[in-house]
């Protein structure tokens, strides 16, 4: 058992967020980073990431520092969605930049949940397939279509905000949004503009952006925690 806890002995970005959603939304995290980070760190002398050298003399290789600059990189997202949610009211500004970043969370999970179980099939320095080599795309997308397209309702719900027309809203108290999985029954804005109508579909197909930005964060965070405990725990 690792002698480092995150909360003491991570980065102080790490340290911060440990108290905030870490420790009970994705301790997870913190135990992947006792088990697989830390052995590639300089500690207790620094922080940083051992050299070559000394790296291959303990049996790691350049896919094991991929992969724990992946994981960071899902800490980042996460972090920056969790203080956009402390936000007492939602727009549709910041429930986009939500949805951006919870994209991008899963897409950096994707990826390194298919190096860590395929170690060595994926160059760690490489973007996209060269030479018939694969990189990071091609990893992300193995996950996605060997595993169902998992989280696929949040990531319509994002394309719909980045790439279709602009989502309609109400603001009454909050701001309310269509639901996720319901934004296509809102294409037409005078769905919402032309009558009163909406104010029954509040709750149903109308979501406060607040509540469709939990629902978002939450099943995210339980499929990390799912396959962290399946894959990257044991």
């Amino acid at each position: 058992m690792s002698p480092y806890a995150l909360q003491n002995d991570g980065d102080a970005f790490e340290q911060h967020y440990w108290p905030l959603f870490i420790s009970a939304e994705f301790p997870e995290y913190g135990q992947f980073w006792a088990k697989h980070v830390v052995p590639l760190t300089n500690r207790p002398d620094d922080i940083h990431f051992k050299n070559n050298p000394a790296l291959i003399a303990e049996g790691h290789t350049a896919e094991d520092i991929c992969i724990a600059q992946l994981h960071y990189s899902i800490l980042r997202h996460l972090a920056r969605i969790f203080e956009i949610r402390r936000q007492t009211h939602i727009n549709l500004d910041l429930l986009t930049d939500i949805f951006v970043r919870l994209a991008g969370a899963q897409d950096v999970a994707f990826e390194m949940l298919e190096r860590y179980i395929n170690k060595g099939s994926y160059d760690p320095w490489l973007s996209i397939m060269q030479g018939g080599i694969r990189g990071s795309r091609e990893a992300r997308q193995n996950w996605q279509r060997n595993n169902g397209h998992p989280l696929q309702n949040i990531r319509n719900y994002r394309n719909h905000l980045v790439h279709g027309r602009m989502m309609p809203s109400v603001r009454a108290d909050t701001f309310y949004f269509p639901s996720i999985g319901q934004e296509q029954q809102y294409f037409d804005w005078r769905t919402i503009t032309a009558s009163n109508s909406w104010q029954a579909q509040i709750g149903n197909t109308l979501q406060s952006s607040n509540d469709i930005a939990q629902t978002a964060w939450d099943e995210t965070l339980n499929y990390f925690r799912t396959e962290w405990n399946n894959h990257l725990l044991p």
